[in-house]
């Protein structure tokens, strides 16, 4: 389990989020920097949802690191 910080400054997590940006994440401004799971969880949905497979797969990735209480239910 890592922190939001954590998760935020990762290089796995600014790279997709790099990635995503003009596709999947444009209109979000500054929720790109969460500072909080609601707005980390917000990106990691815009990226699944928008994106294609390989940033699905690299979201969900991401998404582990997670506490299992913050993670969505199926």
């Amino acid at each position: 389990m890592k922190n939001v910080a954590e998760i935020a400054e990762s290089p796995e997590y600014r790279a997709v989020v790099e990635d995503c940006r003009a596709t999947c994440l444009w209109s979000m401004g500054d929720v790109l920097h969460p500072r909080s799971e609601r707005q980390l969880e917000q990106v990691l949905s815009a990226i699944e949802r928008n994106g294609n497979l390989a940033a699905y797969r690299r979201a969900g990735e991401i998404r582990k690191w997670l506490s299992p209480d913050s993670r969505p239910r199926s």
